[in-house]
């Protein structure tokens, strides 16, 4: 995870060139720091797994307060399977770097979209009886959501969201299988601009 957040501040960092350019006066409304906490949705296979807690803190900026850049990180939960002998579950987390949009639509409501890419660690864990076995499996993917919402004050924001996240575990290849999974979320959101 420290790995993640140092690359969210590199990004942050990156960034502050064009925020340099901005006028003056409204230079660091542009920037913004969201966290979204919510259910996950879990859709693979026969497996439906609707009980697990989403988060997600999200890094950006946005030209003209409307479209910007955004990394972030995701826990998306854990998905579990029991069987009459074992148990079969996967946790992934994702990194996720894309972009972002905002539009007022009437007076402080507001309608949001975002999408990209994301690279997604999922330990996959198979328990018989008191033993457990683990691997973790490190693949790329996609993202994208929308949501609506109200801002509060100039800075203030709160929104509900549904993303989905499409994730992969395993390997694809020849001796290997390669598992595609898609994890629906939904969450209420605080979006802080400075």
């Amino acid at each position: 995870m420290n790995k993640i957040l140092l690359a969210a501040a590199l990004a942050v960092v990156a960034a502050a060139p064009f925020a340099a350019q901005a006028d003056e006066s409204n230079q660091l409304d542009n920037f913004f720091v969201a966290g979204n906490l919510g259910q996950s949705n879990y859709r693979l296979g026969g497996v439906s797994d609707k009980t697990d807690v989403f988060q997600n803190v999200r890094f950006g900026w946005r030209w003209n307060g409307i479209v910007g850049a955004e990394v972030g990180y995701a826990y998306l939960g854990k998905v579990k399977n029991d069987f009459d002998f074992a148990s079969v579950s996967a946790k992934p987390r994702v990194a996720q770097i894309g972009i972002n949009a905002k539009y007022n639509f009437y007076n402080n409501w507001f309608v949001t979209g975002h999408g990209g890419y994301l690279r997604s660690r999922t330990t996959g864990a198979v328990t018989v009886g008191d033993e457990t076995a683990s691997q973790r499996s490190w693949n790329n993917g996609w993202y994208a959501g929308a949501g609506v919402g109200y801002d509060l004050t100039k800075n203030v924001a709160l929104g509900l969201n549904y993303d989905n996240y499409h994730i992969k575990y395993g390997r694809a290849g020849a001796q290997e299988s390669q598992v595609n999974a898609n994890v629906a979320t939904y969450s209420a959101s605080v979006e802080v601009k400075f």
